[in-house]
């Protein structure tokens, strides 16, 4: 019995150098893309959590305001965690990337005021809200 020849050029065995460049360039791309997304959900994860303590923050003082008649004047920009105008506690502002010590708060009136969560090297700029409810991302201090 006569057996098939193989051939001299390749054999049935196996990849090609080639076809696993392929593969291999393939599967880079769609880790680059993947590291993309997962970054860019990381940053929104880290923005949500800001603006989720900025929000209990303001809760507070609009209790506040509404008991006084005024936001609770501050000077310079202070810690809020035990503040007499707020019952938010040690650690109620923890999380996963942000700390108590990130949420600082200014009003120099007691009519405007301005709730910030620092940056901490984990986002680009800081996250703030004025009294008018006025969100901003990505500005520079003005301390």
């Amino acid at each position: 019995m006569m057996r098939p020849r193989k051939s001299i050029y390749r054999s049935n065995e196996g990849f090609s150098l080639i076809e696993l460049m392929i593969v291999i360039l393939i599967t880079g791309v769609l880790a680059a893309v993947a590291v993309a997304v997962y970054n860019k959900n990381i940053e929104n994860a880290k923005r949500a959590e800001a603006v989720a303590g900025i929000g209990s923050i303001r809760k507070s003082l609009i209790i506040s305001y509404g008991i006084e008649g005024h936001f609770p004047i501050q000077d310079g920009f202070s810690k809020v965690v035990g503040k007499d105008w707020n019952d938010i506690k040690d650690g109620e502002l923890t999380g996963t990337y942000f700390k108590d010590k990130h949420y600082k708060y200014r009003s120099y009136d007691g009519i405007e005021y301005r709730i910030k969560c620092q940056k901490a090297g984990l986002l680009e700029k800081n996250v703030w809200i004025d009294e008018t409810g006025h969100w901003r991302f990505n500005v520079e201090d003005d301390e």
